[in-house]
């Protein structure tokens, strides 16, 4: 079978920039101005940044500015290019192992968290932040980009297009549950470019994004997903040694009996005589 680290578990490559930041709480005295701080969040120092994020977060009352929230929402589409360029090259390495940087991870996480807490998910820019910073394809925070579909779908689109492999097998999974919440708020040129994007993915060459688009699909896709997936079932080439099986065929072969389980419930749902 195959196995897939999310973004921020991947980052072992943010240790090739030789900064640490595991100590990136800690903090000086005298604090420094907000201005400081914000000037701080440009470093090109990884600790700097964390360091001065760390000192505007622990004042609730700086979250309140909305010059502060635009610096920490700039500074999480800083941080999202940035690991985006490392992740493509180390992709084309084959993702050595140069060791974990946790410090770093959680740093970005909490930076995520923190940003999610005061955005304006209908502004396009910074839900689009939001998606590219979408390290889960199943997870509460994807759920919560799925149900601004409206809004997300294209941010979703284009980060399902991705050269990162990680960034296709994350991002497709919850386009899919986008469209399956989607329930009409899309215009058709709109779906259609979607599901466009979803048959490529079933084809890619990365078994993890055809992997974790089946499993989407069996979770959330309708019924016109069924001939996609019949396909996928009968042709691709993935084949685990261990299990002497081809996973990703009966895997797709799951999500068809799902679709079918799911959407025959909901239609004895329809047409059951209200009371």
């Amino acid at each position: 079978m195959i196995t897939i680290q999310v973004r921020v578990a991947v980052l072992f490559i943010a240790a090739a920039g030789g900064t640490a930041t595991a100590s990136w709480r800690q903090q000086a005295a005298p604090k420094p101005s907000v201005a400081a701080l914000l000037a701080k969040l440009h470093s090109a120092e990884r600790s700097e940044r964390a360091e001065a994020f760390e000192q505007l977060r622990s004042n609730p009352a700086n979250l309140q500015s909305p010059k502060v929230r635009m610096a920490l929402l700039d500074l999480l589409d800083r941080e999202n290019h940035e690991l985006d360029s490392q992740l493509l090259e180390a992709q084309k390495k084959g993702y050595p192992d140069e060791g974990e940087n946790e410090g770093y991870a959680e740093y970005y996480s909490y930076v995520l968290d923190t940003v999610d807490s005061f955005a304006d998910w209908n502004d396009p820019r910074q839900a689009c932040i939001l998606v590219d910073a979408s390290s889960s394809d199943d997870s509460a925070f994807a759920a919560e980009i799925a149900d601004h579909a409206k809004v997300t779908v294209p941010c979703l689109m284009k980060r399902s297009e991705s050269a990162i492999s990680m960034n296709r097998a994350v991002s497709v999974p919850v386009l899919v549950q986008a469209l399956g919440k989607a329930k009409g708020t899309l215009d058709h040129g709109t779906v259609q470019a979607a599901r466009r994007i979803i048959l490529r993915a079933l084809q890619d060459p990365d078994e993890a994004v055809r992997a974790f688009t089946v499993h989407a699909l069996g979770r959330y896709g309708a019924e016109d997903m069924i001939p996609m997936l019949k396909n996928v079932a009968k042709t691709d080439p993935a084949f685990s040694k261990e299990s002497n099986s081809y996973w990703i065929r009966e895997a797709a072969t799951r999500a068809v009996a799902a679709i079918q389980e799911r959407t025959s419930g909901q239609r004895e749902l329809e047409l059951r005589p209200q009371r």
